[in-house]
């Protein structure tokens, strides 16, 4: 299945959908296909859907991993965040979409830190309810439609730079 009708399903799904199709990719014929500008976007949307589990894991204290509040809610230590600082900003810096996706990904960034730092305060109802249907559902799923709507303008045959 080409990368395009897999993130086509990927966002009309359900998000259970979202979360099996994230977990088990399905094989693309040609890797190059879901690169563009510099990011591979399956890895990006996929990093971001483990967020989520992440997360979970230490509400439901089943986590090893050490988190700091502090780390989390930085936007520029993940892949994505690499990219929107470094490589995207030089490419599309004064493109609308892309100021969008940067300004959206560092809000998912700092609902990440508002979950972590109410888990760890012991808040784990507020932490849960964040998570499932709070500002941190609805940063998750508005990262992974402005990352869907970003690779369709990387991947433009003509696209060019800071448009």
């Amino acid at each position: 299945m080409a990368f395009k009708q897999w993130l086509i399903e990927f966002l009309n799904g359900t998000p259970e959908d979202q979360k099996n199709r994230a977990s088990t990719p399905p094989p693309v014929a040609d890797p190059l296909e879901e690169e563009a500008a510099g990011l591979n976007f399956r890895t990006a949307i996929e990093a971001h859907q483990k967020w989520k589990a992440r997360l979970q894991a230490l509400i439901n204290n089943d986590m090893s991993e050490n988190l700091s509040v502090e780390e989390v809610s930085r936007d520029d230590r993940c892949t994505l965040g690499t990219w929107i600082h470094g490589a995207g900003k030089k490419r599309f810096g004064r493109d609308a979409l892309f100021k969008t996706l940067e300004k959206n990904h560092a809000h998912f960034h700092a609902c990440a830190g508002h979950v972590l730092k109410t888990a760890l305060a012991g808040d784990k109802d507020d932490a849960q309810a964040a998570l499932k249907a709070g500002d941190f559902a609805r940063a998750s799923q508005t990262i992974i439609l402005n990352l869907a709507q970003m690779y369709n303008r990387a991947a433009e045959p003509n696209s060019k730079p800071n448009k």
